[in-house]
């Protein structure tokens, strides 16, 4: 009687722990988070050929299971993304490792936009179509009020553009053909008749609409400057930038970092 009972009971255990160790097998899941206190962010310049930040970024980790990136196609294979919402290519994304194994923790080095124009672009208002003072720097085949942009200007307008996702064939301050076709593509999705790819006061208007110029515009949050006249600036570092790991907790994937460059 006392051995029928001993079995039940060693039964009855055996099959209770192995119920609790699937649980917890089950529960288990990777939680990726941003340990601020070893990261650090320097907000470097506005120059084109200097980065906008560099820095290093420390994740961790802290679930009970791998985070892993494998299956994931290499366009979102990325475990961090520092970027800055003002302009869609100030970005960076980490893909070097697609797993980190429970409570790894590794830095990873940053440095977003060198060789991007970062004034002028979606900082300022791009300039305004006027009938006054021909700019020396310009070429010859320009028709209409391009004949009046700079180089620096035509570039500017063409970053622009190819931040909203028009083809400019390169931002390289010269007016071609598919410079044309993108400010003619532009224009007839913004309403402007006739859209016949021109440089004038009604599509200078309706680009700094976009770009936080123009006297109805509603200035962007980067516009906003201090007493020393320099722009305020937000950069975003997120781990799992496209949540493609089932984390534990996904309220601890972002983090915000601000700082403060002479853009002008």
């Amino acid at each position: 009687m006392l051995r029928g009972a001993l079995k039940t009971f060693t039964a009855g255990s055996t099959i209770v722990v192995a119920l609790a160790v699937s649980a917890q097998l089950a529960q288990a899941a990777p939680d990726l988070v941003i340990e601020e206190s070893d990261s650090v962010m320097e907000f470097v310049s506005c120059e084109e050929s200097q980065p906008l930040v560099k820095g290093r970024i420390v994740i961790r980790n802290e679930g009970d299971s791998d985070a892993n990136l494998r299956k994931a196609g290499d366009l979102f294979r990325s475990f961090l993304a520092v970027y800055n919402p003002e302009n869609i290519d100030l970005i960076k994304k980490a893909k070097k490792r697609t797993k980190m194994e429970p409570r790894e923790q590794r830095a990873i080095s940053i440095e977003v936009g060198a060789g991007k124009v970062k004034a002028g672009r979606n900082y300022n208002a791009l300039p305004k179509s006027s009938n006054n003072d021909r700019h020396a720097d310009h070429d010859d085949h320009y028709d209409d009020d391009r004949r009046k942009l700079s180089r620096t200007q035509v570039k500017e307008i063409q970053q622009f553009l190819e931040s909203r996702g028009y083809n400019v064939g390169g931002a390289d301050g010269s007016w071609g053909a598919k410079t044309t076709r993108a400010v003619k593509s532009f224009q007839r999705n913004t309403g402007i008749s006739p859209a016949r790819g021109q440089w004038d006061t009604a599509t200078a208007k309706a680009i700094a609409k976009f770009t936080g110029g123009g006297a109805k515009a509603k200035p962007a949050a980067s516009n906003i400057k201090d007493s020393q006249g320099r722009t305020k600036i937000t950069v975003f570092a997120v781990v799992d930038p496209y949540n493609l790991i089932d984390e534990s907790d996904e309220s601890n994937n972002i983090v915000a970092y601000t700082g403060w460059l002479k853009c002008d």
